[in-house]
């Protein structure tokens, strides 16, 4: 609770009475202490990812290689003719 009131009263201050040096000053302060709290919710973020399931990991990896196989699909060239079987037999009698 302590800690909320001198926040506020940091926050009111920066607004009210700063002079403009100072405010160049706690900007770049605000940035740093907003860039650490990013770094450490992305570290906790990251834990949290390692405790899911296998299962998770199993299934993104499932679809990578569809993903792939998919893709090599679409690229393989198409035939000219479409030639059925029983054609190519009758062709071998004859």
């Amino acid at each position: 609770m302590f800690y909320l009131i001198f926040g506020i009263l940091i926050l009111l201050f920066y607004i009210f009475a700063a002079p403009q040096s100072i405010k160049g000053t706690l900007n770049v302060v605000v940035l740093v202490i907003a860039l650490v709290a990013f770094i450490i919710l992305l570290g906790l973020a990251v834990f949290q990812i390692f405790q899911l399931p296998s299962e998770f990991f199993v299934g993104i990896a499932m679809i990578g290689v569809a993903s792939f196989s998919l893709r090599d699909i679409s690229k393989l060239s198409q035939k000219n003719r479409k030639v059925s079987f029983r054609s190519k037999l009758r062709n071998r009698q004859e």
